[in-house]
């Protein structure tokens, strides 16, 4: 809980240099070119910016969708690998277990008929 308040505290203290950090580009940038041309330029600046971030957002989240995309494929995959091992095993179990069977239903159904017979 301590952890959390300090760390909005940092964000709170973030967010206030970066915006004081602004206003102070825009006010030297008004006393540079005067009033129009100074937050014009500090607009284009802050458009800039937004145009990065929304840039860096669209990659990130494209490698997201891709390596999810991957990922789900890489499951999809070593499902049909562990299916088709079960599969295989399955098939090269059952004639090795035939014999046995048979005996066992063999036996069962003497077993069964000598109980009917008395």
């Amino acid at each position: 809980m301590t952890s959390a308040i300090f760390y909005g505290v940092a964000g709170l203290a973030f967010v206030a240099a970066v915006f004081l950090g602004g206003a102070a580009g825009t006010v030297a940038l008004v006393e540079r070119f005067g009033v129009a041309e100074g937050l014009a330029l500090s607009g284009v600046a802050v458009a800039l910016v937004g145009g990065v971030a929304l840039a860096i957002q669209s990659i990130l989240s494209r490698r997201t969708r891709y390596r999810a995309r991957l990922a789900a494929q890489r499951r999809s995959e070593a499902l049909a690998e562990v299916a088709d091992d079960g599969l295989r095993r399955t098939r090269e179990a059952i004639p090795a277990t035939l014999p046995a069977v048979a005996a066992l239903s063999f036996a069962l159904t003497t077993m069964l008929l000598r109980q009917s017979k008395r």
